[in-house]
């Protein structure tokens, strides 16, 4: 067999097994152009995570067979990050949706979308969605970023929105003073 030989029966074995599929489908190109044409804006930071108690008795203890030496299970912690979508609506207005979205060993998967209404109900066109820290790292628990946007297609100079989620999830959205 020729060199080449093996590779190519690898490659088939894995197509058959779903294999290569999931790198497939890590093509940043088809990712893009696979994108709604409605999407604006997208931004993402910060980071959440939530750890979870296992599920026991009423006292919240894992329950055990009168064995007062039973083990707890482990708690688990989901985590993950915010991402900002700003969406042209079907009035060619604009939606703003905050995501959650968790990082699973299966990749980045949507764990919860909130629209935000406080920016939904003016009806307005968002001009650029920016997070208030670009530098990929986040040093504490949330998100913030900054919405620009214009109720008036034709004012000069766009309104800013500040959106704020703290490290318990508490959402505050309210228009810039600055």
């Amino acid at each position: 067999m020729p060199p080449l030989a093996p590779k190519v029966l690898i490659v088939l074995v894995g197509l058959a097994t779903g294999a290569v599929a999931h790198a497939l489908a890590q093509d940043a190109d088809g990712i893009a152009q696979s994108l709604n044409e409605r999407v604006l804006f997208v931004t993402s930071g910060g980071f959440w995570e939530e750890a979870s108690a296992p599920q026991g008795d009423a006292d919240g203890e894992a329950s055990g067979k009168g064995d007062s030496t039973t083990e707890t299970a482990p708690t688990t912690t989901r985590r993950g990050y915010y991402r900002l979508v700003a969406i042209r609506g079907e009035d060619n207005r604009s939606l703003v949706e905050l995501h959650q979205i968790a990082l699973t060993p299966e990749g980045p998967q949507l764990a919860l979308s909130i629209g935000l209404e406080e920016i939904n109900a003016l009806g307005a066109y968002v001009t650029d969605i920016r997070p208030e820290d670009s530098t990929g790292t986040a040093s504490q628990h949330g998100f913030s970023a900054f919405i620009y946007l214009k109720t008036d297609p034709s004012a000069t100079e766009p309104q800013t929105w500040a959106l704020f989620v703290d490290e318990f999830g508490d959402i505050v959205v309210e228009k810039s003073s600055n």
